[in-house]
């Protein structure tokens, strides 16, 4: 049985689901300080989330499934237990195969798919197959035949978007072109998603400018990451992210030059 882990957030409850984790190449990380250690492969986390906010159940992203269990075996372990639950809404944080390939054989009935309209552009643009490498046409493939199954229901957002409920999605561009957060605000509390902003704990905050081998744009990612980090540690705002170890909740907080995560 997947484990999982409840917190409240004002009369709204938010269920983290761990999808496993990933064992990522070293060579994933760039521009690593030299005086930092890592060995050949840097583990992180894989979160799911689940929101229940007044008659609404809504999943945000839904996991790897089996897309990538050839190379990273250990991920994918929420879908099983996951996709029984009956859910309201999806909401996309952005389109890489470890948060659409849950729909790979489950659909979640009819719920509408949220998600950024210039996330949801660039990954379905005429074009982009024949113009993407080699290597990576096998991942342009499945999230283009997952976006043809999705087509009839996606909702599409322009910017920061109230999504009803104390729900809002977030504009967080960099690690893809849409990338998104998703606040969840309810009785003064409030928990902000942030995906992929964050990718490892041990580097991320101490040095947000490390780069990651799939960010679309690394430097407006780093320069996410810094603006999100600074806006968190000086609200006292809780976060979640997907590659946190599990449950990845917590805080940040002003460390040096740097920031640094203190789970709660």
């Amino acid at each position: 049985m997947t484990i999982t882990f409840r917190m409240q957030i004002g009369a709204s409850t938010v269920t983290v689901w761990n999808d496993g984790h990933f064992d990522l190449p070293r060579a994933y990380f760039l521009g690593v300080p030299e005086n930092v250690e890592l060995g050949e492969t840097v583990p992180v986390g894989a979160n799911l989330w689940l929101i229940e906010a007044a008659d609404r159940r809504v999943l945000v992203d839904t996991g790897s499934g089996q897309a990538l269990q050839a190379r990273f075996p250990a991920t994918g372990a929420a879908l099983a237990d996951l996709s029984k639950e009956a859910v309201t809404d999806i909401v996309l944080t952005h389109m890489h195969a470890d948060h659409i390939g849950g729909f790979l054989g489950n659909d979640w009935g009819d719920a509408p798919v949220h998600v950024a309209r210039p996330e949801w552009e660039f990954w379905t643009a005429p074009g982009l197959l024949e113009a993407t490498p080699q290597d990576r046409k096998p991942m342009i493939e499945m999230i283009q035949m997952v976006a043809l199954g999705l087509a009839d229901r996606v909702v599409l957002h322009e910017g920061a978007v109230d999504l009803g409920d104390g729900l809002s999605l977030v504009p967080l561009p960099g690690h893809t072109p849409g990338h998104s957060g998703v606040r969840v605000a309810s009785g003064g509390e409030s928990l902000l998603i942030i995906g992929d902003a964050v990718i490892s704990e041990d580097l991320h905050f101490a040095y947000p400018d490390v780069g990651y081998a799939l960010e679309g744009d690394p430097a407006l990612a780093a320069e996410t990451r810094a603006r999100l980090f600074a806006e968190v540690a000086a609200s006292g705002e809780r976060i979640a992210a997907t590659h946190l170890p599990f449950p990845g909740a917590g805080r940040v907080e002003k460390d040096g030059d740097g920031w640094r995560f203190v789970a709660t």
